[in-house]
């Protein structure tokens, strides 16, 4: 695939709720775009949960994302705020005693920018999860100016869980690309994700790109392989 087919500079991923697998997701397109010969970088601007190792506090969303693109960035590039607690950046950011250097992301992300043709963002938790006291996920997505990629269950609730994330992408100006399902447990029925497909569609107007099976140990490879053979990138860059 010829880098001038993709219209966007990059997209941000965000997900409906913790845990719905966007990292994976983020993960595998950045790893079919570097297989596919297409100059890709990848950021996770903003995590916790950080293990401390002998370089400091590492998140394993933001490896995971590195060694899918076969990035050679430096890593305070592509995660410039890791926190170690788990939960939200700016409870994190008070319990750790820690702050979160939005300058440093903003930095990060305009040299990353300028190095690669194509950039894949992803966030953290939701939209709305507030990253400080004044700055929300979605926030932060407004000011790189990208279109939205939203990763979703394909379970009952996420057409309540899928269109309220719609809704408050728009109404905070962020145009929406698509939504991806990603099965995160077995058992998810194909007549279930079909029903919540074209109910979101009907209601939002908004195409349901894919729709990710469950799979038994998931890497970023065993994504991109299916993304490959069910997606066209142009639908999500």
């Amino acid at each position: 695939m010829k880098q001038n087919v993709l219209r966007e500079r990059g997209v941000f991923v965000t997900g409906t709720d913790t845990g719905v697998g966007k990292t994976l997701v983020a993960a595998g397109i950045a790893c079919l775009m570097q297989s596919s010969g297409i100059d890709v970088g990848v950021m996770k601007p903003v995590a916790t949960g950080g293990r401390r190792t002998s370089d400091g506090l590492v998140s394993d969303d933001a490896m995971l994302m590195k060694g899918a693109a076969r990035s050679k960035d430096a890593y305070s590039l592509i995660n410039p705020v890791c926190l170690p607690s788990i939960m939200a950046p700016v409870v994190a950011s008070k319990a750790d005693r820690l702050r979160v250097d939005m300058e440093a992301v903003w930095s990060a992300y305009k040299t990353l920018s300028r190095k690669h043709k194509h950039l894949i963002v992803e966030g953290i938790g939701g939209l709305l999860v507030p990253i400080t006291d004044n700055l929300s996920v979605a926030d932060m997505a407004r000011k790189m100016k990208l279109p939205v990629l939203i990763v979703s269950r394909p379970t009952l609730g996420t057409i309540n869980h899928t269109l309220l994330t719609i809704e408050a992408a728009r109404k905070r100006r962020l145009r929406v690309k698509g939504v991806i399902f990603n099965s995160t447990r077995l058992g998810s029925g194909t007549l279930l994700a079909d029903t919540n497909k074209a109910e979101i569609e009907r209601h939002s107007g908004v195409p349901v790109i894919a729709s990710i099976p469950y799979i038994h140990s998931v890497t970023s490879t065993s994504i991109a392989t299916f993304l490959k053979r069910n997606i066209r990138l142009q639908d999500v860059l």
